[in-house]
């Protein structure tokens, strides 16, 4: 399971360091929070330094049907010549689809990328939907339009979910029907699971979430689909054990979770507190947490390089090459060749660690809201759901 860095404002030089480290191994860029010309150098100088990292552009078109929104920050976006904004009803005309994706493809053409991903739109409710069908015709017409560029880059197409159409089971196998069966496929797919807010954990840690979108990863890949998740932060090892090729995380919230609410203006206020992302919790929790915890349970403590960063409280821009570090060795842990074996490991480790919440709570210990144990009921019943409809 490979993890890439999901680029968002502040970028610095993170990313160039977590490739050199080996934490990461490619990126997916974000037009929003870059400048066009900007992304292209940057671009240019990962391609030229490390040859072999992964490099794509999210195209964000899924914004378009919102951009008429006074409060919409669609940043850098509309820097594309090939961004518009468009209501549905357009969209149901191929004719339209087609235009979108020739434009598009036409733009992306000059940047050094390793592959290309096509654009589509944000299904926002559930898989009945005009959107769902609009979105299937994004990904039915990628192909065809893809091909007139005689570009060989893979082709991945764009998923796009609200996390409540995943909720309704026949729906959602019937949409995994529809897009298996094309008779044009794309190399893959870029898929991203939306919650209702980049703060709302529950919306993604729920077990028929969980479950689905591991469900997605499993259907695809074994109809030989690569499969690239979004924004999937700590969910990556369990992803690759259903079957994904890779998944990214970033720095914010909101680079960890995606919500349309990205787009948005936030609220304001302090920047969050630094945390530490601790493999026998499946969490992050804060510095002083950490340190109040790892001296009665010091399992807490992944005993990885990036740990002497919190010694003491480190930079801000060390928070993320700790978590990709974190994530990296979760997936070398998870991911194994016989998909038996891999969710195993996923739910050896969720029971692993309730374990290590049940010891620190006996303690007496408490932990702050987002550091607590809610997410290990969802992703423990999420797995046994996953691992039942799979067959496993």
């Amino acid at each position: 399971m490979k993890l890439f860095a999901q680029i968002g404002h502040n970028l610095g030089d993170k990313v160039l360091t977590g490739l050199s480290e080996g934490l990461i191994d490619g990126a997916i860029f974000s037009p929003k929070d870059l400048q066009q010309d900007t992304m292209m150098s940057r671009i240019k100088e990962i391609h030229h330094d490390y040859p072999n990292a992964e490099i794509f552009v999210d195209p964000q078109f899924y914004v378009s049907l919102f951009s008429n929104s006074p409060a919409i920050n669609i940043g850098k976006i509309a820097d594309w010549k090939c961004f518009r904004t468009f209501r549905k009803g357009e969209l149901e005309l191929s004719q339209t689809v087609d235009r979108v994706l020739e434009e598009y493809f036409e733009e992306v053409a000059a940047l050094e990328v390793t592959g290309v991903i096509s654009p589509n739109i944000y299904i926002s409710q559930s898989f009945d939907s005009r959107e769902a069908v609009i979105a299937k015709n994004f990904v039915r017409q990628a192909r065809r339009i893809y091909e007139k560029t005689r570009d060989h880059r893979p082709l991945f197409a764009s998923l796009i979910i609200c996390r409540e159409a995943l909720q309704d089971r026949r729906e959602f196998e019937e949409f995994i029907n529809d897009i298996t069966l094309l008779d044009n496929p794309p190399d893959g797919f870029y898929l991203i699971i939306a919650s209702r807010s980049s703060e709302a954990f529950s919306d993604i840690y729920h077990t028929d979430v969980v479950a689905n979108w591991m469900m997605l990863n499993l259907s695809l890949s074994v109809n030989d689909f690569q499969v690239i998740n979004g924004y999937s932060d700590i969910l990556t090892p369990f992803l690759g054990a259903a079957g994904g090729t890779a998944g990214a995380t970033g720095w914010y919230s909101n680079l960890r979770m995606f919500s349309i609410d990205r787009f948005f203006p936030s609220t304001g206020g302090r920047l969050p507190i630094v945390r530490y992302l601790s493999k026998s919790l499946l969490n992050r929790i804060m510095f002083s947490e950490k340190d109040a915890v790892s001296q009665f349970v010091p399992r807490v403590i992944n005993n990885l390089p990036h740990d002497t960063d919190y010694d003491p409280e480190p930079e801000r821009q060390k928070e993320v090459l700790q978590s990709w570090e974190a994530l990296k060795s979760l997936n070398e842990e998870f991911v194994a060749e016989d998909i038996t074996e891999s969710l195993n490991n996923c739910i050896q480790s969720v029971l692993f660690a309730g374990q290590t919440y049940n010891e620190i709570a006996s303690l007496g210990i408490l932990l702050g809201q987002k550091s607590r144990d809610e997410h290990i009921v969802p992703l423990l019943d999420g797995l046994r759901q996953f691992k039942e409809r799979a067959e496993l």
